[in-house]
């Protein structure tokens, strides 16, 4: 969508609202997706939409409503039933107001080789994969999608903010017999994705894990390759630096910051505007993204806020707004890790006996409070013994504080990955704690 339409429909909402202080998110999304499976594309999906998000407020009274109805009367519907809501809801006392404009934006767009990656370029990237799977005989599933997102957020005190963002994805889990192997790759540009070259990750992970073992639960040196350590990261950044987590004394960090709380060879950092990641020039609140250290040195160093928390902890919001009716407060959702001086083989041959994960599979917080999480691993997990890799074994469920864990950190990988919203490397781990094997 054009940047002066995107704004205009803004435009016509604020100018429809009856509330004292009106906001409007605009989401105008192209996107595409590539489904396979047992070696064949079984879906393709095509979607484009806009949606506009709306947060009025009448005094203290905040009320939100949606829709993706952009003509004259929908937008006027989305309005009034904002502000109605507004008016009937109860008062909250730690609303600040809307923000005001403040610096300036940075200026990002979108790549064009992303917005040009349509049905042909994605099926000739999975009918690729497709074709090493074959070759290695093994069975490849996964996922081709891209998609082209133009943002636009207007509100009442003045703030006009409007970018586009692209992003490309390429993922996939190769089966064989008794063994898997995953890959994935995240762009903003569908020309950085290299489909051979993941297939074949894919290919040799589930071959060299084939005829796993069973070993024990306990405590585990490890590997963590840089799939993995996203995850970690992750879910580390929604409780611990959030920083309504820390005022609602929900994060980790609640009386730490300032202190030691990991290995000081840990240094992590939330920037929206690295090229390395997908970039974001501006929140939800259309104030503009800031990069802010979190971690330095294995330091608690930093929080990110929005507008309310900026407001209740007297400091400045840092452009990590989340969508208005969420209620998850800020969420450094752009993350960055330090590398180290290792490769994964100098990790391996320093571990007598250990394990190399290559990701976690359904990974959630047990205790926030602790940053304990818990999951399993899955697609590519091996054993090392006298510092080589001899082979695969089955699957182990953990429970783990990120926190401890990050305290034994023993060497980091000098080469970062882009997984999901975090640009990370690998990781080794003293003594990961497994409470569980499976049978597969």
């Amino acid at each position: 969508m054009d940047p002066e339409i995107a704004l205009g429909i803004c435009e016509r909402v604020l100018e429809a609202s009856t509330a004292e202080q009106t906001e409007v998110n605009l989401l105008a999304r192209r996107s595409g997706l590539t489904r396979f499976a047992e070696n064949h594309i079984h879906q393709n999906v095509a979607e484009t939409d806009a949606r506009a998000i709306v947060r009025s407020a009448i005094g203290q009274r905040v009320g939100v409503a949606a829709t993706n109805d952009t003509s004259d009367r929908g937008l006027r519907d989305v309005a009034e039933r904002a502000a109605l809501l507004a008016s009937l809801s109860t008062p909250d006392e730690d609303f600040p107001g809307l923000p005001k404009p403040a610096d300036e934006l940075a200026q990002v767009s979108g790549s064009p080789a992303t917005a040009a990656f349509g049905p042909a370029e994605r099926a000739e990237a999975v009918a690729t994969c497709i074709d090493v799977a074959r070759q290695h005989g093994q069975t490849a599933a996964g996922a081709c999608s891209a998609a082209v997102t133009m943002r636009a957020v207007a509100n009442s005190p003045g703030i006009r903010a409007c970018a586009e963002t692209t992003s490309a994805n390429l993922r996939m889990i190769f089966a064989a017999a008794d063994s898997s192997g995953y890959a994935e790759q995240r762009a903003e540009a569908a020309s950085e994705l290299a489909p051979r070259a993941l297939a074949e990750l894919a290919a040799d992970t589930a071959r060299r894990t084939a005829g796993p073992r069973e070993v024990e639960a306990g405590r585990w040196d490890v590997i963590l390759h840089p799939a993995a350590v996203a995850d970690m990261l992750l879910l580390l950044a929604s409780s611990a630096f959030n920083s309504l987590a820390w005022h609602e004394g929900r994060s980790p960090l609640c009386g730490r910051m300032g202190d030691r709380v990991c290995d000081e060879s840990v240094t992590v950092w939330d920037d929206a505007l690295d090229p390395r990641g997908l970039r974001e020039p501006f929140d939800w609140e259309g104030v503009p993204t800031r990069r802010v250290e979190l971690l330095t040195r294995g330091v608690a160093a930093g929080l990110v806020h929005d507008t309310r928390t900026a407001a209740l902890q007297d400091a400045r919001s840092t452009g990590h707004a989340t969508p208005p009716s969420s209620g998850l407060g800020p969420v450094p959702a752009h993350l960055f890790m330090q590398p180290g001086e290792a490769d994964v083989e100098e990790m391996i041959a320093a571990i007598e006996r250990g394990l190399v994960v290559t990701r976690f599979h359904y990974t959630n917080l047990v205790d926030p409070r602790q940053a304990t999480f818990t999951g399993m691993t899955r697609d590519g997990t091996f054993l090392i013994e006298g510092g080589e890799v001899v082979g695969g074994v089955r699957n182990l469920r953990f429970t783990e504080s990120i926190l401890d864990a990050l305290s034994r950190v023993t060497m980091i990988g000098r080469q970062g990955v882009l997984c999901g919203r975090a640009w990370v490397p690998a990781v080794a781990i003293e003594g990961f704690r497994f409470t569980g094997v499976t049978e597969f």
